[in-house]
């Protein structure tokens, strides 16, 4: 089940340079969609990968436990706000958290451009990794 035009339409957004945050996002959207797509099978309704667990996917089920590590680090550094208002750490799986980030431009002394463009740049080597391995194009 490909989602070409879901992964094109995220990667464009994602690749245009105008904002760290969403180049992280949709760049974790593409990858969420390219692994999901991965390991769906039509004569196996259950193949369908449920939920954001990239860091799970990529230990477990892509044995790539150092980058998924890594991205867990990277995204658990990040600042968000949490269900109750409160200020947490982003939770590695569950990257949609990345919304509500708190940037150090709302939130001095929280999340900056740094911290994301270090999270860009592992999901760079997923990505670079799973295209040698041929799991996402």
């Amino acid at each position: 089940m490909p989602h070409d035009y879901n992964k094109e339409a995220f990667g464009r957004i994602g690749n245009d340079g105008s904002n760290p945050l969403c180049e992280v996002y949709c760049s974790l959207v593409v990858l969420e969609l390219a692994i999901k797509d991965y390991f769906y099978t039509p004569d196996n309704a259950n193949s369908w990968k449920t939920g954001h667990r990239i860091i799970d996917w990529l230990t477990s089920d892509l044995n790539e436990s150092s980058l998924g590590n890594q991205l867990d680090n990277k995204l658990a550094a990040l600042h968000c706000t949490d269900r109750n208002g409160d200020q947490a750490m982003v939770s590695p799986n569950r990257y949609p958290d990345l919304r509500y980030l708190r940037h150090e431009h709302d939130f001095p002394g929280t999340s900056t451009d740094a911290g994301l463009g270090d999270v860009m740049d592992i999901i760079q080597d997923i990505q670079d990794r799973l295209k040698m391995r041929g799991i996402i194009d």
